[in-house]
């Protein structure tokens, strides 16, 4: 994840103020330098805390940074992972598991949902997909008479895959 992302993972609370450092180290390495990037990437988790947040919220306003909205985040994190799935470099279920957790459960957008399960971004489909997979993997009997229920899954996933495309492609 690059600095940006970092900062939506913070934003979403999937990270914490001790975490702060490591993150401004990747902000140094993707490039960015300010006095106070500098400073709190020398800092270490057990520093105080109220000093590791001084030093980020002066990197951010030094390096022209606008803390994201809740849902600004949301989406960065989202389209984080929908690109790796896209580039298979995560498998379409497993990613579409950490945006389940590292952005649904933390986020409003079930309850601003219309008709379907996050519908709101567009991610109705996904989340079908991804909810049959998890069924599937519980399942205690064939759902199929001629497919196992990893064959179903693996089509699910690859059908993840174009979705997340799709998806990519509506929400930039």
């Amino acid at each position: 994840m690059n600095f940006r992302q970092q900062i939506s993972n913070y934003v979403l609370g999937n990270l914490t103020t001790s975490d702060l450092p490591k993150t401004a180290l990747i902000g140094l390495e993707n490039g960015l330098d300010s006095e106070s990037l500098v400073i709190l990437a020398g800092l270490n988790e057990k520093d105080n805390s109220f000093e590791i947040d001084s030093y980020f919220n002066k990197a951010v306003d030094e390096l022209g940074i606008q803390i994201p909205d809740k849902k600004t985040a949301a989406l960065e994190i989202i389209r984080y992972y929908a690109d790796l799935i896209k580039s298979k470099q995560i498998d379409s279920y497993l990613g579409v598991e950490r945006i389940v957790r590292e952005v649904f459960y933390k986020t409003d957008f079930f309850d601003n949902s219309k008709e379907y399960a996050y519908d709101c971004i567009g991610f109705e489909r996904i989340y079908g997909l991804y909810d049959t997979c998890c069924e599937l993997e519980s399942a205690d009997r064939p759902w199929d008479k001629n497919k196992t229920n990893q064959e179903l899954i693996d089509g699910f996933k690859k059908d993840l895959i174009i979705e997340i495309e799709k998806w990519i492609t509506n929400w930039k």
